[in-house]
């Protein structure tokens, strides 16, 4: 995988469309990104093109219009495609875990010392907010009486808010929780990583630091007519994700222009998203124990049940 950031992509066959994959907006696009650049995709998909979409809006629209064939989506969102009969399947699970309670000192150790304090955070009823509070519910915390919960839009939003002082503590998903720790450190403020939910999460559940939350989906149209593009993503991905791991900087290098973030932030933020690539249908137990999760506070989150076996390639 070295050397992936000057390897000069092959060129489409005369006349065909080549293809794009999809990356989300956050840290776990420095794997997709390097899976598009490596030779064994190329080999595959020549000429294929790397993106990243920029709001559920557009994953939306490119899902139902046919014009993302492969992306990157978070595990629930798929599965809420696939109920709603858009044929969206779930190739494999790339990150493990990116949600952080992050704190301005150590007096945060647990789920317990929230009790009374303001937290401010983003995305409300969506999964990192019913992830927050599924694991205050399980601490025994009501998260609409025993804390204050104080919603902004996005965790864009919520960085400089919190580090110009608004809130106890900030719940911030990767790399949002880097962005802060690194302006917090220019700015000679203090911050720290207080709670690590994946592993309250695993915890509870007894499988381990293990959340489910993002890997990459494709039609089922192009699963069916490109099989042997399918499986060299995946191969890829997993060859990416160690070479992120063990090589950092050249991954941050490789992915930053794309999400527009400086590549300190999104090589300092690669440690905190538990890589680690597995097929949709060895993950199928972990997905599934999560979705159930997440159901009991928003059975709507992916369309009121469970997919089934045909959602999960592998």
């Amino acid at each position: 995988m070295a050397g992936l950031a000057a390897l000069p992509l092959a060129a489409p066959a005369r006349g065909a469309e080549p293809l794009t994959l999809w990356g989300i907006p956050g840290t776990p696009s420095a794997v997709f990104a390097g899976a598009v650049a490596s030779e064994r995709f190329q080999r595959a998909a020549p000429g294929a093109r790397f993106e990243i979409w920029k709001s559920t809006d557009q994953l939306r629209a490119g899902i139902a219009s046919g014009a993302f064939r492969l992306f990157a989506s978070s595990t629930y969102a798929a599965a809420n495609f696939f109920n709603r009969g858009a044929g969206t399947r779930m190739i494999n699970v790339v990150t493990w875990g990116v949600l952080h309670v992050m704190a301005r000192d150590d007096r945060i150790r647990s789920i317990a010392d929230l009790a009374g304090r303001r937290v401010l955070l983003s995305n409300k009823n969506e999964a990192p907010d019913l992830l927050f509070r599924m694991v205050l519910g399980w601490a025994g915390l009501d998260p609409d009486r025993d804390l204050r919960l104080d919603y902004v839009g996005s965790p864009g939003e919520a960085v400089p808010l919190f580090l110009a002082g608004r809130g106890d503590v900030a719940l911030l998903h990767e790399p949002a929780a880097t962005t802060a720790q690194i302006r917090a450190e220019r700015e000679g403020l203090p911050m720290i990583r207080a709670l690590d939910i994946a592993e309250i999460y695993g915890r509870h559940t007894g499988r381990g630091p293990r959340i489910p939350q993002v890997g990459l989906a494709v039609s089922a149209e192009f699963l069916d007519s490109a099989p042997e593009v399918v499986a060299a993503a995946h191969a890829a991905c997993i060859e990416a994700a160690d070479w992120a791991q063990a090589e950092p900087v050249a991954a941050g290098a490789l992915a930053a222009p794309h999400l527009g973030l400086a590549p300190e932030i999104v090589a300092r933020s690669l440690p905190f998203v538990r890589l680690g690539v597995a097929s949709a249908r060895q993950a199928q137990q972990d997905i599934e124990t999560y979705f159930q999760h997440l159901m009991t506070l928003a059975p709507g989150i992916v369309a009121n049940r469970l997919p089934d076996a045909d959602f999960y390639w592998g």
